[in-house]
C-alpha cells in the first residue's frame, strides 16, 4: 500500500523492539475475541436451524444463551475487536514500510469485512431479543399479529447470522492469509493477489490451525461461561446441561487434537530464514498447553468435574499466546534484512528532521530579529544600543548566556539604556542568539 507509506515512518531498532511487543499484545486480545465470535456464531445458528427443525425449544435455547454469553457488548465489542484489529494493521504497515506486497492491503480489507461480519452477528443476537419480546405477548389480543412478526424477525436474524459467519470466514482467511506472506520475503513478489492465496499451502495450514482453535476455545468457553462461572447457569433440566457438555466437551477436544497436525505442517512450510531457537521453543510450548487442555477435557468427559472448566478454558489462552508469540518470532527473523534498510532509511529521515529544526530554527531567529531588534541595533553601528560586534564577543560563543540576556535582558552597561524584555519564549530567545553569534562570527 504504497499511499500509506506517506502517513507512516520506518522504525528504528529501539521502535522494533516496541512494536513487536504491542504486536503480541494487540494479537493476543483480536484473535481470541475473533475466535469467540465465530465459534459461537457458528455453534449457535446449528443449534437453531435444529430447533426450528426438530421444534424442540430446547436447542433454542441453547442456541440464545451461547450467543448471549460468548458475545460481549457492541462497545466491549470494538474494544476488544475493532481497536486491536486497527493497531495491527498499522503496525505491519511500519514494519513492512517501503516493501512491494499485498499484506497491508489485505489487513486493510479485512478490517473492512470484520466490521460488517460483526454488525450482522451483533443483528443476529439483537433478533432474540425481539424472540422474547414477542413470546410474551403470545396468548394476548395481538397473539397472531405477534406471531407473523416473530416469523419476520427469526428469518431475518438467521439470514444475518448466515451472513456474518461468511463474512468473518472469508474475512479471517484474509487476514491469516496477510500475515503469513508478510512472513515469507521469498514469496512478496509472487503473490500478488487474492485468488493465488486460494494456491498457498501454509495460509490454508495457519488458516485451519485458527479456525481448529477458534472452535476449540469456544467450546472451552462454553464450559466454563455455563458450568463455572458464577456457579453456571441456574434452573437449567438435566437434558439441557448434559447436551450443552456433551457438545461442548466434543467441540473443544476435536478442535485441540487437530491443533498439532498444524503446528508440525507450519513448521514443515516455515522458511529458513524464519526458524531459531525460540521459534521452536514456543512451538513446544503451545503443543504442551494442548497437551494440557486434551487431558483436562478428557477428565470433564469421563467424570463430569466441571471444577475443570476455568482452567481449561484459561488454558487455551495460553495456547493462543505461545503461538502468537512463535509466529512473531518468525515474523521478525524472516524481516531481519529488511529491517536493517528500514533502520537504515530512519536514521536517515532523522538526521534529515535535526538538520531541517536547525534550518527552521535560524530562519526563525532572522524573522525575530527583524521583528524586535533592529529599532534599536545594528551589527555595526551603534543605534540605541550597542552594536553587535562589540557586544557578542563578549560572550565567547557561549550561545545559552546570549539567549538568557535575550529572554530576561538586565542592565549591563551604563552608557545605554535599559533593554526591555521583549516577551520572547526561551527557545525564540536560544534562536534569535543564534542567528546574531551566526552573523557576527561571518563578519
Amino acid at each position: 500500500m504504497n499511499i500509506l507509506d506517506q502517513f507512516v515512518i520506518p522504525p528504528n531498532t529501539e521502535h522494533v523492539g516496541l512494536l513487536t511487543v504491542m504486536q503480541i499484545i494487540s494479537l493476543l486480545t483480536f484473535l481470541p475475541f475473533v475466535g469467540l465470535m465465530l465459534g459461537s456464531s457458528v455453534f449457535s445458528v446449528y443449534f437453531n436451524k435444529k430447533g426450528k427443525k426438530t421444534g424442540n425449544p430446547l436447542y433454542v435455547k441453547i442456541a440464545k444463551d451461547i450467543i448471549d454469553k460468548l458475545t460481549v457488548g457492541k462497545a466491549a465489542g470494538f474494544a476488544l475487536g475493532i481497536l486491536p484489529l486497527i493497531t495491527i494493521f498499522l503496525i505491519y504497515a511500519q514494519m513492512l514500510y517501503g516493501a512491494k506486497l499485498i499484506s497491508v492491503s489485505l489487513l486493510f480489507l479485512s478490517l473492512v469485512l470484520y466490521i460488517v461480519g460483526f454488525i450482522f452477528i451483533y443483528n443476529y443476537k439483537s433478533a432474540f431479543q425481539f424472540e422474547t419480546i414477542f413470546n410474551s405477548l403470545k396468548g394476548s389480543s395481538v397473539s397472531e399479529e405477534a406471531a407473523r412478526y416473530e416469523n419476520k424477525v427469526t428469518n431475518l436474524g438467521m439470514r444475518y447470522a448466515v451472513w456474518g459467519i461468511s463474512v468473518l470466514f472469508f474475512a479471517s482467511f484474509l487476514f491469516v492469509g496477510s500475515i503469513t506472506i508478510a512472513a515469507k520475503p521469498g514469496v512478496w513478489a509472487s503473490v500478488d493477489n487474492v485468488l493465488k492465496l486460494l494456491l498457498s499451502a501454509p495460509i490454508w495450514i495457519n488458516y485451519l490451525f485458527f479456525i481448529s482453535t477458534s472452535f476449540a476455545i469456544t467450546g472451552g468457553a462454553i464450559l466454563y461461561f455455563f458450568f463455572g462461572w458464577q456457579g453456571g447457569i441456574k434452573d437449567a433440566s438435566d437434558e439441557y446441561k448434559e447436551t450443552v457438555k456433551k457438545f461442548a466437551v466434543t467441540s473443544a477436544f476435536v478442535g485441540s487434537l487437530v491443533q498439532p497436525i498444524f503446528i508440525f505442517a507450519g513448521t514443515l512450510f516455515m522458511p529458513l530464514s524464519g526458524s531459531s531457537s525460540g521459534v521452536y521453543v514456543f512451538a513446544g510450548f503451545t503443543l504442551l498447553a494442548i497437551l494440557l487442555v486434551c487431558n483436562l477435557l478428557y477428565q470433564v468427559y469421563k467424570n463430569s468435574d466441571m471444577r475443570l472448566a476455568g482452567a481449561i478454558f484459561f488454558l487455551m489462552f495460553f495456547v493462543f499466546t505461545f503461538a502468537i508469540v512463535k509466529d512473531q518470532l518468525a515474523f521478525r527473523n524472516s524481516l531481519k534484512d529488511h529491517l536493517l534498510v528500514l533502520n537504515a532509511k530512519a536514521e536517515e529521515l532523522a538526521k534529515e528532521k535535526e538538520g531541517s529544526i536547525v534550518q527552521v530554527n535560524a530562519a526563525d531567529g532572522e524573522k525575530i530579529y527583524n521583528e524586535k531588534c533592529v529599532a534599536c541595533h545594528k551589527f555595526d553601528v551603534k543605534l540605541v544600543g550597542p552594536p553587535y560586534q562589540e557586544t557578542v564577543p563578549k560572550y565567547n560563543g557561549d550561545l545559552k548566556k546570549l539567549a538568557e540576556f535575550i529572554y530576561n535582558p538586565q542592565k549591563i552597561n551604563p552608557s545605554y539604556p535599559s533593554m526591555p524584555n521583549q516577551g520572547l519564549k526561551l527557545k525564540e530567545a536560544e534562536a534569535v542568539a543564534k542567528y546574531i553569534m551566526d552573523k557576527v562570527g561571518k563578519k
